[in-house]
């Protein structure tokens, strides 16, 4: 109940606020090259790489996404940390509810099934000290291309 409630603020304070312009730390590369970052009122930034068409997946909904990670470096991609196509299967888990870093909740929720998106994510969504790798620094931001290829 508490993640409902959780997302469904989150859906209404960004109705309410909108997005601002991106911070001076957005990767410089992808801004230089044509549609602008957009940046929630969490620190997330967004960049629509092609837009979805289907619905958006709704709290508690099973996302199935592609995914391509990597560490932020001089603010661009830097070190790959995942691959789902390279692993062999795609990255499965129900939207909103925790099993993943608040970052991917955050930016899956307001896809469209078949777009594609790169996420910009700061630290506070990023993985916790629990949750993360030794070869993830925690301070670092990190970049994440998303295709959302099924919800369930």
């Amino acid at each position: 109940m508490r993640a409902h409630l959780a997302l469904a603020c989150l859906l209404l304070s960004l109705a309410a606020l909108g997005c601002r312009a991106p911070q001076a730390s957005a990767p410089a590369k992808a801004q230089a090259q044509g549609p602008a970052w957009l940046t929630t009122p969490s620190g997330l930034g967004i960049l629509d790489l092609v837009p979805g068409v289907g619905p958006s997946p709704t709290l508690g909904q099973n996302c199935t996404v592609e995914v391509l990670g990597w560490i932020e470096e001089k603010g661009e991609k830097g070190r790959l940390i995942l691959d789902t196509r390279k692993r062999g299967f795609p990255a499965k888990f129900p939207l909103g509810v925790g099993r993943v870093i608040k970052g991917w909740d955050e930016g899956l929720a307001t896809m469209k099934k078949g777009g594609k998106r790169l996420l910009r994510i700061p630290p506070p969504l990023g993985y916790s000290p629990r949750e993360a790798r030794e070869d993830i620094p925690l301070d670092a931001n990190l970049l994440f291309e998303f295709e959302l290829v099924d919800i369930r």
